[in-house]
């Protein structure tokens, strides 16, 4: 007899364990599926040469949200963190530096090196974002309203979003501003070194697809300051926090089976009723929540004659590209930046660095990739979780992790499978720059590109946020406009990945708002 579930959640990526976490903690008999052997999608931990473990994708824990830490009881279940004190931003010629710290007087005093203005407005500045980042992160949490809906229930939803937040105007055109600014314009406003615009415009080209000085970046910028847990990495790696879901999810009696790759979404009469896996098995449910991209389950895993033809239209034209790289390095030492005197600065070894040193070193890095090339002299995130983390490595030996930009899924003109080492040879040039010895401090190392994180972990176009984060595919139009509730136009079929509102980062809140939004339909669907 074939075993039948309330719930199946296509995908074991970080926010599908978390959907089926929350589903199962209210007593839905939950079967979540993974076709790798290991779950956690992008939030994994793996060896990447033999003795040293990196995060392979994703590397940062400060945007996994407080509620479902705690909801979830992610700590009992053997979620740790370490919190990074300092980040360091060497100057163009590599020989100074601000190391922005926890410490706003030492900050303060950094960039008054630089600038007595910006040091002064450093305060300030954040001062006029802290409401509105408050308002991202409360919104965070909202399943988008749609205006254009007529119904008396969305109408009444659309009012009572707009009564809470009735006295945020001025947060409200804060984000209009960051989604119509350049990163550069909108750090301008406030700072006049290149240096200290530079440490702000970084965060702009994290997953971005175009350089800081374009219209909208300045969102990207606003968006990695919403995250509330700080500075933070998980010990053991990203694949901790997965783990951690996964046990909590299998506490309250979740099923939990990896190597197992759904083939296809099974929808009769316009109702989703479960899946069939590659290996021909069918499984059934009273509904299905897929935490796959959304090019993959409406373009892939639901056949398209079940489809609204305006919808599959809007769901193709869903912008994933990717242009990051990551190169994994096992070394023998850590990276030791000219620019940083710690015996002087008093300040603890930076683990966190992030070199693009200018707002034009930043922007050029992006000149290459518009004709379809990779940067001549990419901006580079050099991370050494070992540092604070024993876990990953032997001894005396450590992790570099570094994340950067910008290398294209594909090359015009030419193939990766030729350039690789020419793109490993420029991000080791700029570590030299920065870091002198560094590359003789390798012992092995191992490059990921767009390509690969589509090929591994079935992200189309190898985009780490899930899809562009830009106005036309945030909020209410993520992924496409009238369906950013989670729902679908398929009855029982629900999207919970990061192609949802949200957005990209391991925040775990589309898996827990598509949680609530099921949930809220139990009554009717059972």
């Amino acid at each position: 007899m074939q075993k039948k579930y309330d719930a199946i959640i296509v995908g074991g990526g970080h926010n599908g364990l978390t959907c089926g976490a929350y589903l199962a903690r209210s007593g839905l008999k939950t079967l979540v599926l993974e076709s790798r052997g290991i779950v956690g999608g992008a939030a994994v931990t793996e060896e990447f040469v033999p003795g040293f473990r990196a995060s392979t994708y994703s590397f940062i824990m400060g945007h996994l949200h407080p509620k479902v830490i705690e909801e979830l009881q992610l700590k009992k279940f053997g979620l740790q963190h370490v919190i990074m004190n300092s980040v360091f931003n060497p100057t163009e010629d590599g020989k100074d530096g601000i190391v922005f710290t926890k410490d706003p007087k030492i900050t303060f005093d950094q960039i008054a090196r630089f600038s007595k203005r910006d040091a002064d407005n450093y305060p300030k500045f954040f001062e006029s974002l802290t409401s509105t980042i408050k308002m991202l992160q409360a919104m965070q949490l909202e399943t988008p309203v749609d205006p254009t809906k007529t119904d008396f229930k969305s109408r009444l939803e659309l009012a009572k979003f707009g009564w809470r937040y009735k006295d945020n105007g001025d947060d409200f055109m804060n984000v209009i501003d960051s989604l119509s600014l350049s990163a550069h314009d909108y750090v301008s406003r406030w700072f006049e070194t290149d240096i200290v615009k530079a440490k702000f415009m970084y965060w702009a080209t994290i997953g971005g697809n175009v350089g800081p000085y374009s219209p909208g970046t300045a969102f990207y910028l606003v968006a990695h300051l919403i995250g509330q847990t700080g500075m933070s990495f998980a010990r053991g790696g990203m694949g901790a926090i997965s783990d951690a879901i996964a046990a909590s999810a299998k506490s309250h009696g979740a099923e939990i089976r990896t190597s197992a790759t759904v083939h296809e979404i099974l929808i009769r009469d316009g109702r989703a009723y479960g899946v069939k896996l590659s290996s021909g098995e069918e499984l059934h449910a009273k509904l299905v929540a897929s935490n796959a991209n959304v090019k993959v389950t409406f373009g892939k895993l639901v056949k398209n004659h079940h489809l609204p033809e305006t919808f599959s239209n809007r769901v193709s034209q869903f912008r994933t590209r990717g242009k990051s790289f990551k190169l994994l390095c096992a070394t023998d030492a850590l990276p030791q930046y000219s620019g940083f005197n710690q015996q002087a600065l008093g300040i603890e070894y930076p683990a966190y660095a992030h070199i693009g040193p200018t707002p034009e070193y930043l922007e050029r890095a992006f000149d290459d990739a518009k004709y379809g090339w990779y940067s001549s002299k990419p901006f580079l995130s050099p991370i050494v979780p070992s540092h604070q983390d024993d876990t990953l490595c032997p001894a005396g030996k450590h992790v570099v992790s570094l994340y950067g930009g910008v290398a294209p899924y594909e090359l015009e003109g030419g193939s990766w499978e030729e350039e690789k080492p020419n793109l490993i040879n420029n991000a080791f040039a700029v570590m030299e720059r920065y870091a002198p010895g560094f590359t003789d401090s390798v012992i092995d190392y191992k490059l990921i590109l767009p390509q690969d994180i589509e090929r591994v972990v079935g992200m189309p176009g190898g985009n780490t946020l899930h899809g562009e984060m830009m106005l036309d595919q945030m909020f209410m139009a993520r992924p496409v406009p009238g369906y950013s509730d989670y729902r679908s136009p398929i009855d029982a079929l629900y999207q919970c990945g990061a192609s949802s509102h949200p957005g990209g980062a391991v925040s775990a809140v589309p898996g827990h708002n598509a949680a609530r939004e099921i949930l809220r339909d139990w009554k009717k669907l059972k």
